[in-house]
């Protein structure tokens, strides 16, 4: 190898054992939660200057329709808009803590009712057990044929078999539907303290959670919350609707009259 080859490659060796500088990232929270509402290409981001200072602007990539109208909307705008949709579905404290107090209720009548039910079926078993020895016992007595004799024995097993079962699906979860809803109403009381949070990425996490159809049209958010968060959305003429006869207090009682108000409905 020539001495001039040699010092080449020392040097691209050289080169190749730096470390290589990394690409800027540049921060933009909401990127990926919003799609265009008049095309429906996705919606980027970029820095502008303006009145003084450098913002971050998002808008539609255009990129499935090159003439499409919609502008440009800075950040600051996007998140009041956002902070607005998240108390849409914000649970205030009173209201949670008292149907928090409900579902404490329904638990406590869950675990009665699960307690008789589990009480019942070890009666049944027991009943079962009782006819299987009776069977048995007529049979060795000659008192029934041997065809009747294994019909009934394998019908009364197999009832033994689903009673067991039963049973022990009640111990392990019983009825219990309450957990879900309490997780929920926990999440939803927390709600303020996300829209006041400063972290946008939370924030960002938290639609994507409880959102779908989310679009920029004309500058503005438009989301379709999903079930049970849309509720919090209803008012109580359409709450009162869905509930039907089952409630018949006057909307100044809703507040006033836990077991006639609407939110558990």
């Amino acid at each position: 190898i020539s001495k001039a080859l040699f010092v080449k490659v020392q040097k691209v060796l050289k080169l190749r054992s730096k470390p290589r500088k990394r690409k800027h990232k540049h921060d933009f929270p909401f990127l990926g939660l919003l799609t265009c509402g008049e095309c429906g290409a996705s919606i980027t981001a970029q820095y502008a200057h303006g009145n003084g200072g450098t913002y971050r602007y998002y808008r539609c990539t255009k990129r499935l329709t090159p003439n499409c109208s919609q502008k440009y909307l800075r950040e600051d705008l996007l998140l009041e808009q956002l902070k607005e949709k998240l108390n849409q579905v914000a649970l205030s404290k009173s209201d949670a803590d008292k149907m928090l107090n409900q579902v404490a209720i329904w638990e406590k009548e869950n675990i009665l009712s699960a307690s008789t039910q589990i009480k019942q079926l070890d009666q049944d078993i027991k009943n079962t057990e009782q006819k299987l020895n009776i069977l048995v016992d007529t049979f060795l007595d000659g008192n029934i044929e041997k065809e009747i004799y294994l019909a009934k024995k394998d019908e009364l097993l197999h009832k033994k078999t689903s009673l067991i079962g039963k049973r022990e699906h009640f111990k392990k979860k019983g009825n219990n539907w309450n957990e879900p809803l309490k997780n929920w109403i926990i999440e939803a009381s927390s709600v303020e303290k996300i829209a006041s949070s400063k972290n946008l990425e939370e924030i960002k996490r938290f639609f994507e959670k409880i959102g779908t159809n989310r679009h920029l049209l004309d500058k503005k958010i438009e989301i379709d919350f999903e079930k049970p968060w849309n509720i919090l959305t209803f008012s109580e003429d359409t709450l009162r609707n869905l509930a039907g006869d089952r409630v018949r207090s006057t909307p100044e009682k809703f507040s006033k009259n836990v077991e006639n108000s609407l939110w558990w409905r």
